[in-house]
């Protein structure tokens, strides 16, 4: 049973309450996603700092549960984007000076190769990019933050056989669109 929203208590005996049920499930939710325990226990420590600030604003629409585990997903989000962004600013290094070190051949890049594989996450992007909103969110949710079903059905509030359906039709709506440019997805 999913712990009632405030009723009146003081916020610090609800918020001891969330932190002794979900502090464990949420650094789990953490470290499950590929954050070391460290990482998942300072993410953690943010997700209910973040419900702490929202406490007084939670208006009960859905379970605390679900509402707190929003907050972990957002907060997982850009974890993931600041991850992103700390590999974008890593040292980059030309096809030519790669060459001329002789990184190209150790490490076996191939110019040609990288491009080609720059166009097909365009496309894929792009073909993406066109599906229905809640096709993509759900999508998006499952490969970008490889959430399960449930997760995602929490996340958008939708039933699991909603997710299902609509990944479902994504992959195929994908295949047809990207056939020509795929063709390891006859398979």
């Amino acid at each position: 049973m999913a712990p009632q929203p405030p009723t009146g208590n003081p916020p610090e005996t609800e918020f001891d309450r969330l932190i002794e049920r979900y502090y464990r499930p949420v650094s789990y939710f953490f470290s499950n996603r590929g954050f070391s325990i460290e990482e998942s226990r300072d993410l953690a420590q943010e997700t209910f700092l973040g419900v702490y600030k929202g406490l007084d604003r939670f208006r009960g629409d859905a379970s605390v549960e679900t509402w707190l585990f929003k907050i972990a997903a957002n907060i997982w989000r850009n974890a993931i984007r600041s991850r992103s962004a700390e590999k974008r600013d890593g040292l980059e290094i030309s096809a030519d000076a790669a060459e001329e070190t002789g990184l190209a051949g150790e490490s076996g890049f191939d110019p040609l190769d990288g491009a080609l594989s720059d166009e097909r996450v365009r496309l894929l992007r792009e073909a993406i990019e066109v599906l229905p909103a809640q096709m993509r969110r759900c999508l998006l949710l499952r490969v970008d933050h490889d959430m399960k079903y449930r997760e995602i059905a929490a996340v958008l509030q939708i039933s699991i056989q909603t997710v299902k359906s609509q990944l479902f039709q994504a992959k195929e709506r994908l295949k047809e669109r990207l056939a020509a440019h795929f063709p390891e997805l006859d398979t």
